[in-house]
C-alpha cells in the first residue's frame, strides 16, 4: 500500500468527497450497503458519506492508492483507494474507486464505495 500523493489525483478524490451532499458524488455499490448495515448498524448512507468527508477533508485522513490486482476488477480500474477511519469507535476498512480514472474526461469525479468492513 502506498499513500495517495499524486496532487492531481488527490485533488480529484477530495473534490468528489467534498460533494458528498450531492446525489451521485459518492455511491455505495456491490457489497457496500450490506457492509454499512452490519458494520455500522443504524448509520444512514448520508451520515456515512459525511463522515468520509470529515475523515478525508477535515482530519487529513490517509488515502491508500492500491494497484488493482484482482482479475475481475483490473479491467474496470487500475487502482482502488482505501480509507481506514474510526467511526463510532469501530476501525473500518472502506474500499473505494475514483471515477472516471481518465483526467481527460469532462465528467465530474465520483467515488464508488465498494466495500465496508471492520478492520
Amino acid at each position: 500500500m502506498a499513500q495517495l500523493t499524486d496532487p492531481e489525483t488527490l485533488a480529484r478524490y477530495k473534490q468528489a468527497i467534498a460533494d458528498w451532499k450531492y446525489q451521485g458524488a459518492i455511491v455505495l455499490k456491490g457489497r457496500a450497503p450490506d457492509g454499512l448495515r452490519t458494520t455500522l448498524e443504524g448509520m444512514t448512507e448520508r451520515q456515512f458519506k459525511e463522515l468520509l468527508f470529515r475523515f478525508v477533508c477535515e482530519e487529513g485522513g490517509e488515502i491508500d492508492q492500491v494497484t488493482e490486482q484482482r482479475e475481475q476488477w483490473r479491467m474496470e480500474a487500475e487502482f482502488h483507494y482505501d480509507l481506514r477511519p474510526t467511526i463510532a469507535g469501530v476501525k473500518v476498512y472502506v474500499e473505494t474507486r475514483l471515477l472516471p480514472e481518465s483526467f481527460t474526461s469532462r465528467d465530474e469525479p465520483m467515488i464508488h464505495v465498494v466495500q465496508i468492513k471492520p478492520v
